[in-house]
């Protein structure tokens, strides 16, 4: 899902024949010319809007060959009446994460060159691609990397420059290092090193980069705060007597999950490992008076694992940061005869009044929850029907809990 200043809500439904993109209006209907079917691309994991209203979308696209054993990726870029931009789609090698900077689709992309290599050789290349509104495809330098590159914590900052956690369990005590790639290459000074289990980055509006450190089992844990030349900040928090739990559940939550910033610097860290406590951090690091927010509900998770399934995993629901650093949480169901709900923390560490809002089915889960930058939050919910199936459906939440529309976007 991805909001628009005006009320309007662009979404993404994988499907087996292709994804689904619609664009909702105010009131939850599809807007003139939406949806449409983009053939042959599922799934389609990043859905950024753009500032004059039109949207990009980056898929997984069956109709393309991979010579190199990544995913081939297809983006495509559409106006607000659903007709495609000149010069879309554009397809790219394979790419990780990117953000809209302008009206300029910025990637990070990786080519992988396969299990059999010469000694010596890496494990691949990265580099960033910059899609422009007229579709015109820029590729800066390559960067190649290790086999100890490809655990997915990458992120692209306001900055245009991608940054990426890669950590070293080998030893007594694991390490870890912030790498970055810009469009001519490396950086000056990075990678830098970490001592301890690096989240992957986050940033505030300025750029700077975010990273929570600690074991995601016990406390303490803190945040570390790095500027743009790679020097550290006087912004990190020191420790904290909570625990930074990672937010995958499955083999390889080695370290913690990214903390939550705001455009200001203003922070969370979730701790999950026994009910629900988030801290919250100033711009400078402080811990804020009022919290930790404290629950007895767990966190709501988004999958589970069939009986002697292995292999298996899944991400808990993320918390999202709101207008003035509102913070929604997803949270599971108290009890069998109910579904979970969504809450608004205030910045005073409170349940906002009339919240939180709850589904009504059993077994019924709020697995995403996007903020607008009017407070309205979306919560995707989705709910177990008779058939054995599935349906998805968006609310939308006023600040005042009120839902102002449901729009059932899957129904089998």
């Amino acid at each position: 899902m991805a909001p628009l200043p005006a009320g309007d809500l662009y979404v993404s439904i994988p499907g087996q024949s292709g994804t689904t993109l619609a664009r909702l209006g105010a009131t939850g209907k599809p807007a003139p010319g939406w949806p449409i079917l983009l053939p042959g691309a599922s799934p389609c994991d990043l859905l950024l809007a753009a500032p004059d209203g039109s949207i990009r979308v980056v898929c997984t696209s069956d109709d393309l060959v991979s010579d190199f054993g990544s995913a081939p990726v297809r983006a495509f870029a559409f106006d607000a009446g659903a007709s495609p931009l000149p010069g879309w789609p554009v397809d790219i090698g394979c790419c990780f994460t990117g953000r809209m900077i302008g009206d300029e689709l910025t990637m990070y992309a990786r080519m992988y060159f396969g299990d059999v290599r010469q000694e010596g050789q890496p494990a691949g290349n990265g580099w960033i691609v910059k899609v422009a509104a007229d579709g015109m495809v820029r590729n800066g330098a390559m960067v190649p990397f290790g086999d100890d590159c490809c655990v997915d914590t990458w992120a692209v900052g306001p900055d245009g420059v991608a940054y990426g956690t890669v950590h070293d369990f080998s030893g007594p005590e694991p390490l870890s290092k912030l790498a970055a790639v810009n469009f001519a290459g490396v950086p000056p000074g990075f990678p830098v090193a970490i001592a301890g289990a690096a989240s992957g980055p986050a940033f505030d509006a300025s750029g700077r980069i975010h990273v929570t450190v600690g074991n995601p089992t016990e406390p303490p844990a803190g945040t570390l705060v790095i500027g743009a030349d790679g020097k550290a900040i006087d912004s990190g928090s020191g420790e904290l007597p909570i625990t930074a739990t990672s937010d995958w559940r499955g083999a390889g939550a080695d370290f913690p999950a990214p903390p939550l910033v705001g455009p200001d610097g203003t922070t969370f860290i979730v701790d999950d490992s026994d009910g629900t406590a988030v801290v919250r951090l100033d711009p400078t690091g402080l811990a804020m008076s009022g919290w930790p927010y404290r629950s007895t509900v767990k966190v709501e998770e988004t999958g589970t694992c069939g009986e002697g399934e292995t292999g298996c995993g899944w991400f808990r629901a993320a918390p999202t940061i709101g207008l003035d650093n509102e913070l929604f949480v997803l949270r599971a169901a108290t009890k069998t005869s109910a579904g979970g709900s969504v809450v608004a923390i205030d910045q005073d560490g409170h349940v906002h009044d009339g919240w939180p809002v709850g589904l009504r089915r059993p077994g019924a889960r709020f697995w995403s929850v996007v903020a607008g930058s009017d407070g309205t939050a979306y919560g995707l919910a989705i709910e177990p029907e008779p058939n054995g199936s599935h349906s998805a459906t968006i609310l939308s939440l006023a600040p005042n809990s009120n839902v102002d529309y449901t729009a059932t976007i899957i129904e089998p």
